[in-house]
């Protein structure tokens, strides 16, 4: 399908805007996140993802990992703190220039745009670990359930995926409730931000129960689900089996 829409707004965001872009504190508008501060969000963040599994008792390869939605390299810059490789995947070219300026780990971090709804520029059972924040939730759910997909394509046998996507209601493509669906979470949400002055995000949800079909039928086995935030926000850890 046709991610456009999503596109430009990240482009636009990424020439505009780029940390307020990836992390949208609203009191950090018109460039005025402190870029060190910034990426000490993600060490936070990723230091509490690898406390996390080992809290699971995982054992985590530490070769190769994936960033996906990274943005300006908020998260891929930490990584490189816990794999010998990190590559981070992006649907904004402009989000990806940032990313390699801020890049400060050479090599061993690489930045790749991909536009389309599916991750096959990267080749299958080639990396350990998974990683995606709040970044599928920007995406339609046929888009975000093919990405899910193709996590699992990804991972060596063993290898396992951290992801977060709300859940909600369920509906029909084409049908009434999904045509309703698509206008209030991608056409008047976007109206809605734009006329507050806000970075004009799709919201979008995938139902719990759809997730974990979708993660079976990939050849995962999901092992933990956290409530993240709100009422419906999930973080979903899976195996590739």
């Amino acid at each position: 399908m046709s991610l456009d829409v999503v596109r430009q707004t990240f482009e636009k965001l990424g020439r505009e805007d780029p940390l307020y872009g990836v992390l949208t504190d609203h009191a950090r508008r018109h460039n005025q996140w402190d870029p060190a501060e910034f990426f000490a969000t993600g060490v936070q963040e990723v230091d509490g993802v690898m406390a996390y599994l080992d809290s699971r008792g995982l054992t985590i390869a530490r070769g190769d990992v994936l960033d996906f939605g990274c943005g300006v390299g908020r998260l891929s810059q930490a990584f490189a703190a816990h794999f010998e490789r990190v590559t981070g995947v992006d649907i904004a070219d402009t989000m990806i220039a940032n990313a390699c300026e801020y890049n400060r780990h050479g090599d061993r971090v690489r930045y790749v745009v991909n536009t389309v709804d599916d991750l096959s520029q990267l080749e299958s059972a080639t990396f350990d670990f998974v990683y995606s924040n709040i970044t599928l939730q920007h995406m339609p759910p046929e888009a975000a359930t093919r990405y899910i997909q193709e996590f699992f394509r990804l991972l060596r046998p063993g290898g396992h995926v951290v992801f977060q996507v709300p859940s909600g209601e369920r509906f029909t493509p084409g049908s009434l409730s999904g045509i309703w669906y698509t206008f209030r979470r991608r056409h008047w949400r976007r109206f809605w931000k734009v006329i507050r002055g806000r970075a004009p995000y799709e919201m979008h949800c995938i139902p719990r129960g759809d997730v974990e079909q979708v993660i079976a039928a990939s050849g995962g086995r999901l092992l933990d689900t956290v409530l993240v935030s709100g009422s419906e926000n999930y973080r979903y850890c899976a195996v590739r089996s």
